[in-house]
């Protein structure tokens, strides 16, 4: 049996017999584990194995299996509990963590996505809205699935004027392009949509800009369409998170 030390963002837990606990933690370098909690949901431990909160875990590993043995926290987004819009918005966030990472492969881009994400909401300062759309498409351009917005998909030039964008293609063409082709799901995006997506994709602080409303709901749309359409899946929380409005 190893013991090692790992800090950690707890993205699920589930709770069983009286006092013990599951939790998938998402590893500082990106990888999702399983870890066994044993009689610690009414110890001192019992703050820092609670979902949104990032902590540092000693624990067994035997094989592929982790029993925690002690846990101090590091910082909490407990408080996102406290909204159940926040909260259930971080609840989407968490699962799709959980379905884009793997016990093997490092992803510590994820990690950090996740965390920013978390602060952002907590904090109020962006719109949900925002944090949304910019988690979507920035966690599937780190999982490989990222758009080609640099030149027009069709004739391979710098496009000047009106962009279409395809969710099903994942690149742009121009308005000449479009009208040539004819057929297709390609959408004309508002300047502002186009620059926030180049944004999003090329920058790490991804929250830090500001939109237009028309912009915004449509920059809304596409991410979360975009992100469906290519991972060819829904969720259960973005399903309830939608009931909220």
């Amino acid at each position: 049996m190893q013991h090692q030390k790992i800090k950690g963002l707890v993205i699920r837990e589930t709770n069983f017999g009286e006092a013990n606990r599951y939790i998938t933690v998402l590893t500082e370098q990106g990888i999702k584990i399983e870890v066994l909690c044993k009689n610690a949901r009414n110890s001192r431990l019992s703050a820092a194995i609670r979902i949104f909160c990032f902590s540092e875990f000693t624990l067994y590993q035997k094989n592929d299996k982790y029993t925690l043995n002690d846990a101090m926290l590091l910082h909490s987004f407990w408080g996102v509990t406290q909204n159940v819009e926040i909260y259930a918005l971080s609840c989407y966030f968490a699962e799709c963590v959980t379905a884009l990472t793997e016990s093997t492969e490092h992803q510590p881009q994820i990690t950090k996505l996740i965390l920013y994400a978390l602060r952002a909401i907590s904090e109020q300062k962006r719109e949900q809205k925002l944090v949304k759309a910019a988690f979507e498409l920035k966690i599937m351009a780190i999982c490989g699935f990222a758009p080609d917005l640099s030149i027009c998909g069709a004739c391979l030039k710098p496009i000047e004027g009106q962009v279409y964008f395809s969710v099903r293609e994942g690149v742009i063409i121009d308005e000449s392009c479009k009208n040539r082709i004819g057929k297709g799901d390609f959408v004309a995006l508002s300047s502002g949509t186009y620059q926030a997506m180049k944004y999003i994709l090329s920058k790490e602080k991804i929250f830090a800009f500001t939109l237009g409303q028309d912009s915004l709901n449509q920059l809304s749309i596409i991410c979360e369409q975009y992100m469906l359409y290519h991972l060819a899946r829904g969720f259960a929380s973005l399903d309830f998170y939608k009931t909220l409005f």
